[in-house]
């Protein structure tokens, strides 16, 4: 059997215990201190509940404990590194929070998080480097930052946060008497806080009330999540490689942690931190927490365990039903509504949310922050929700209460002309208004519903985005491909960052010689395109270039016509040359029919402008690109003279780009075929052939750019294209 601890480490570990206030995170730290020792874990935990037999078991003086719990770098007043100890703001788990001013470069007060003494092992450290670079990325309004880190001069490792003076959320909201819009709204501010952490790659796994401070910022309530990162940084006995903490402990808050948090696995993903916000959610609009305020305060770990894994917790309706009257008379005041609407107000789609968010299987669970936040602003916005399949009587609901005005007028007009009608006549409109009442509200309910399955496949699709875009930041392109794979055509919201996620996608499976694949992922792309960053410049239409070519080489026709008219409705009032040129490139890789060449005029007619005169110092590569831009608009109109005149002055100018050169020859050769000079013809076909041929036989690449390869892809088709014409094998 192992002997005791000398006496000296009993103190050391009576003290830090008794600096913890959280009765969940002092025995968590005593059990795993204690190493399986369950005499020693009692007699401490019984020295902790009667602190003046404690004092007497150890011998302490008051002296001796102030020493013991700070030391030298932990005394007001001293110094560590450029800040200086100002005031003790809290303790826990991992360390002393204090009140500090920088001295240097600037000048300014921050929160000092020191990390406790047996804390400051290699691996700690190590494990801290590479979290900051996590932090370092994060830039949200409603984030907290950490600032600096560095090691005192004893080795203790510490953090500098960005100092939030505010009140817990909870605290903030029954202070300010918040209605329970008025939190929602406050909630999901703390959603976008949590969706941008974990596209940065960071995973709270402790969100809960104290880690929320609201403060008031020119009169606006501004939730702050605070130590984001830092519970992962610190996980006792962490080894450098591994990525979380240990199994068999866990580090955080029982009232808010998801079951696989609990049993200490190693699996923990981000549907972690959406289990924590429901359970705040729950807190928010119940004043408790799913499984009541005090009820893990005596626990160990197996009963928490036992409980969060099996034991489902009641809804927030049934938890407020539950109450007694006093207790639900004091909640309901502090949300400025009366018992009897707070509970009609909770039963249903809120309900259902809140679920749905703390469900036990994360699979079940919404899938991002962004995901609930959604669901959320649906509810305040009397839309339907996604938390729970919609029935015929609930959409029926939802319209109604969209409508309230047309309902009761005609509930007001029907009872009038039904009042002043006969016996018999009343019994036949009633009947009949029935009838003609329940096929509309049928077509109603089917529209309804049509609407909530794309409302529910838009979801999905923004979820998998912003998924796909987590994976490609860490070069994960088969994973990211995955996840965009089954997303349809126009369901992706419009952003840039959707913009620049299937880009990407795209190209990889390009250079992965996935054809179709490709061409599916630039069909995805190409409705985000056309709908997002409204501005007149040509980086948008640049990226339209290889979509064209690839839906048009490996999807299908139907798919390049769609993509013609999302091109011209979105840049057909350009007045860009870059964007004309591009635009009409991209429009008329095929013949095309009379209301394209309509809508293509206006561009047309900005190339021409600027052809007659070229800035003074516009790049000589650029001219001769946009002059064969020109010369296929005409030859494409069957202007074979208008197209020969811009076909030969492109050519005149002197250009390095062997596929401009490929596709001049190549479209020559075709005008020169319906002039009738077939010999010519031949001839500079011959010239083009040989150099697309030359590309083809080498290794596949999109080159320095995508523009690059488009370019020659338009040669390709040019040449396939003259071919045809001119019936050659």
């Amino acid at each position: 059997m192992t002997p005791p601890p000398p006496a000296s480490i009993n103190r050391l570990l009576f003290i830090a215990a008794s600096a913890l206030p959280d009765p969940a995170e002092r025995r968590a730290f005593l059990e795993f201190a204690c190493h399986g020792d369950q005499k020693l874990l009692k007699r401490l935990e019984t020295l902790l509940d009667v602190r003046r037999d404690a004092e007497e078991f150890f011998e302490l003086q008051p002296a001796v404990t102030a020493q013991a719990t700070s030391g030298d770098e932990g005394d007001l007043g001293a110094h560590i590194g450029p800040y200086r100890l100002i005031d003790r703001l809290g303790a826990g788990g991992c360390g002393v929070v204090y009140l500090a001013e920088q001295t240097e470069p600037l000048k300014r007060k921050v929160a000092l998080k020191i990390i406790r003494l047996g804390m400051d092992t290699e691996s700690v450290i190590a494990r801290f480097a590479a979290e900051r670079e996590a932090l370092a990325r994060m830039n949200h309004p409603n984030i907290a930052r950490v600032l600096d880190a560095g090691t005192t001069t004893s080795g203790r490792p510490y953090f500098a946060m960005e100092l939030v003076d505010g009140e817990k959320i909870t605290d903030f909201c029954d202070q300010q008497r918040l209605r329970p819009r008025q939190r929602l709204e406050l909630f999901l501010q703390v959603c976008d806080a949590i969706q941008h952490a974990h596209q940065k790659g960071v995973i709270h796994r402790d969100i809960k009330p104290s880690n929320i401070l609201v403060r008031d910022c020119d009169g606006a309530a501004v939730p702050m999540v605070i130590d984001f990162g830092i519970a992962k940084a610190t996980t006792i006995g962490m080894d450098y490689q591994e990525s979380h903490t240990r199994s068999g402990h866990f580090l955080g808050t029982p009232d808010y942690m998801s079951p696989e948090q609990a049993d200490g696995g190693m699996d923990i993903d981000t549907r972690g931190d959406i289990y924590s916000l429901g359970a705040l959610l729950y807190e928010l609009l119940t004043g408790h927490a799913p499984f009541g305020n005090h009820r893990f305060k005596e626990l160990g770990l197996t009963e928490i365990r036992a409980i969060l894994s099996s034991e489902e917790p009641p809804s927030p309706s049934a938890r407020l039903a539950a109450l007694p009257a006093d207790e639900l008379e004091r909640i309901a005041a502090d949300r400025s509504v009366d018992p009897q609407h707070l509970r009609s107000r909770l039963a249903g789609e809120l309900d259902w949310i809140v679920m749905k968010a703390i469900e036990k299987d994360r699979r079940r669970r919404y899938e991002t922050a962004n995901a609930l936040a959604m669901d959320v602003r649906r509810f305040l916005n009397e839309e339907v929700i996604l938390a729970r399949p919609p029935s015929r009587r609930y959409l029926l609901m939802k319209m109604v209460r969209r409508n309230r005005l047309l309902f009761t007028a005609g509930a007001i007009a029907l009872g009038g002309l039904l009042g002043g009608l006969g016996l018999s006549t009343w019994l036949f409109l009633r009947e009949r208004d029935a009838r003609e009442e329940q096929a509309r509200l049928r077509v109603e309910a089917e529209m309804a519903r049509a609407n909530e399955v794309q409302l529910r496949e838009m979801t999905r699709a923004a979820d998998r985005i912003a998924q796909a875009a987590l994976l490609v930041r860490y070069n994960e392109m088969s994973k990211a491909d995955e996840w965009v794979s089954r997303i349809q055509p126009g369901l992706v919201p419009p952003s840039l960052e959707a913009v620049e996620t299937l880009r990407l996608i795209a190209e990889w499976n390009l250079l992965q010689g996935r054809w179709a694949a490709a061409a599916e992922r630039y069909r995805v792309l190409v409705p985000v395109i056309t709908s997002v960053d409204i501005t007149d410049t040509d980086e948008m239409s640049r990226l339209l270039m290889p979509a064209a070519a690839a839906i048009k080489r490996w999807g299908k026709n139907d798919d390049y016509q769609k993509l013609r008219g999302l091109t011209l409705r979105r840049f057909n009032g350009s007045r860009i040359p870059g964007v004309a040129g591009q635009v009409i490139k991209v429009v008329l890789l095929e013949p095309a029919d009379a209301a394209t060449f309509e809508a293509l005029t206006p561009l047309a007619a900005t190339l021409e402008a600027y052809l007659q005169s070229p800035p003074a110092n516009e790049s000589l590569y650029l001219i001769p690109w946009r002059r064969f831009s020109m010369a296929l608009y005409a030859y494409r109109r069957n202007d074979f003279d208008a197209a020969l005149a811009h076909t030969q002055a492109g050519m005149a100018l002197r250009t390095d780009s062997e596929p401009l050169v490929a596709s001049y020859h190549l479209l020559l050769a075709m005008i020169h075929h319906h002039r009738g000079d077939h010999d010519e013809a031949l001839k500079v076909f011959d010239h083009g052939s040989k150099l697309v041929e030359k590309w083809e036989q080498g290794p596949f690449g999109l080159g320095v750019s995508v523009d690059l390869w488009f370019d020659w892809e338009n040669a390709w088709f040019l040449r396939e294209e003259a071919r045809r014409l001119m019936k050659l094998p």
